[in-house]
């Protein structure tokens, strides 16, 4: 109970105890004799009898009613105290009429006391995942697929690759994010290329020639150039180009509701391997047998030149061995190339989680004839 309740009920306990405490005196409380003098000759005039000492039918009248004025103030007791039981969902409040009547008795209310803080109990809960705590948070994960330009002056070719965009935050109009983009292209063009690796063998043919007596020492430019094609060899060049993009920005326009627009760049990685084939142009059976009185067409000869310097070219000079071509072994020339990626393009959202679009790109790469472009069909998934 409050201090206000405890003020009630303490003022009440007293009244009680004033009424038992009356009661009791008058109880307690017998007639005086009334002494009347033997001898006198004045005739004294007084109260009746009944008036001077009650009777005992006024005193049990009196006293019935104190009992019931005590029994009416213990009822009242009891019911004050049963209205000022504490109720948990709201303050204590005392009746409109016994406030009213014990308004001189009571003191100022005490506020309420602040309720204890709840305590954490620390639990081994498993970490929170973003997606059953988020769900859609805009991001994007796609592929795309289409054609491209070829850097070095390749003919056109096939690109495919894919990418994620994650958003970072909105800004007018749309919204700016944060996209890695990793692509793959290839090219094969027809090329004129010129050996070294041919020369020399040329070069040790003649002298083999001109040593047996089978021919004269030709001009220098026959020396060099035949019977092997050397200065003018048709080559089949095969290009790939890889590109990381693992840092560029993204604005898109989301005002548009389902058609959004977008502009995109960043820095981007180049990595690329190419490596030249004469395998459809290069044959040295037919190159030394049109040679006058030397039949070494179907010879061994042919077939042993044939396995050093007929197949895909290293830097466009000779192929790689025949025991690792044997084995699969890769092989061609490469390098790695910095350089920046600008374009744009745009999406249609045909659910919420499902869009298609077009991309075009210029990429822009260091050195000579490296820079090329590509523009592409993509489809996105998000969540």
């Amino acid at each position: 109970m409050s201090v206000r309740q405890h003020t009630v009920i303490a003022t009440l306990s007293m009244a009680l105890v004033i009424a038992v405490v009356s009661s009791g005196a008058a109880w307690a409380q017998t007639p005086e004799p009334i002494q009347i003098a033997a001898n006198t000759t004045t005739q004294t005039t007084g109260k009746p009898a009944g008036e001077i000492a009650p009777s005992t039918a006024t005193l049990q009248a009196r006293i019935d009613a104190q009992q019931q004025e005590i029994s009416r103030l213990s009822a009242l007791v009891e019911k004050l105290q049963a209205s000022l039981q504490p109720i948990a969902s709201s303050q204590p409040v005392l009746p409109t009429v016994n406030a009213a009547l014990l308004t001189g008795y009571m003191s100022p209310p005490s506020p309420s006391p602040t309720p204890a803080p709840t305590p954490v109990v620390a639990t081994n809960s498993p970490p929170r995942e973003l997606l059953p705590d988020i769900g859609h948070i805009g991001a994007e994960l796609g592929f795309f697929v289409g054609g491209a330009t070829n850097p070095y002056k390749d003919n056109k070719g096939f690109a495919t690759g894919g990418f994620i965009d994650l958003p970072w935050k909105k800004v007018r109009g749309g919204k700016l994010s944060y996209e890695i983009m990793i692509g793959l292209q290839r090219a094969t063009t027809t090329q004129t290329s010129t050996s070294g690796v041919n020369v020399l063998v040329n070069t040790a043919i003649h002298n083999y020639l001109v040593a047996a007596g089978v021919e004269e020492l030709p001009s220098l430019t026959d020396y060099l150039a035949g019977p092997l094609p050397a200065l003018s060899q048709t080559v089949q060049e095969r290009s790939k180009v890889l590109t990381v993009a693992p840092f560029e920005l993204k604005y898109t326009i989301t005002k548009w509701g389902k058609f959004r627009p977008y502009v995109v760049g960043g820095l981007g990685t180049y990595v690329w391997i190419g490596s030249d084939s004469n395998v459809g142009t290069f044959n040295a059976n037919t190159a030394l047998g049109s040679l006058a009185g030397l039949q070494v067409g179907d010879t061994t000869l042919g077939a042993a030149v044939n396995s050093l310097l007929q197949g895909s070219q290293i830097g466009g000079l000779a192929p790689t061995s025949p025991e690792l071509a044997a084995r699969g072994v890769p092989h061609g020339q490469g390098n790695l190339l910095f350089g920046a990626q600008l374009g744009g393009g745009f999406e249609f959202r045909i659910s919420p989680r499902l869009s298609w679009g077009a991309d075009f790109r210029r990429n822009q790469v260091e050195g000579s004839n490296a820079s090329f472009n590509t523009f592409t069909f993509k489809q996105g998934f998000h969540w």
